[in-house]
């Protein structure tokens, strides 16, 4: 079985709220990781067709701060799939309402790339191959690839 790399795509829109923020109005950095983690955790069990489990995290950036009130929209999309660990691309976009302009736009707030891991019976299972059918498709894939392929070389050295 195998999914197109569009079909795993999932994405969260959500205003912040004070209970994730601190006293001086900021989203704290594990809200936004809870939110992204939650969104990555969707986009891989969609491509699994089953349960899924959190292995890792890497390169988690924050390049803007969050701000109690702000709208953030969090997109998760498969980027490639080993044999039971799928690579997921993770972003949070930030919506920037100019109500007297009349204008919305987007700024990239964080982004991450997240290793889930494919559980059956509590152990790890094979997933469907992934597919990319489009240029950019193509790109997200050789991205993922090289990331899941940097993250081996370094648990095999760490073994050694």
């Amino acid at each position: 079985m195998t999914n197109n790399i569009s079909f795993s795509r999932a994405e969260t829109c959500m205003f912040m709220e004070p209970g994730h923020g601190n006293p001086y109005g900021n989203v704290h950095g594990g809200e936004l990781m809870k939110i992204m983690a939650n969104t990555a955790g969707i986009a891989a069990a969609r491509h699994a067709k089953g349960a899924v489990t959190t292995a890792r995290v890497d390169e988690i950036v924050f390049h803007k701060p969050i701000h109690v009130g702000d709208i953030i929209t969090c997109s998760a999309q498969l980027a490639y799939a080993g044999t039971s660990s799928m690579q997921i691309m993770v972003s949070i976009d930030l919506h920037c309402l100019d109500d007297d302009a009349g204008i919305e736009t987007k700024e990239t707030a964080a982004t991450a790339f997240f290793t889930i891991v494919h559980l059956k019976d509590k152990k790890p299972a094979k997933v469907p191959e992934l597919i990319a059918v489009t240029k950019e498709e193509e790109a997200l894939y050789r991205l993922g690839e090289e990331k899941y392929k940097e993250i081996k070389a370094r648990l095999n050295a760490s073994k050694q």
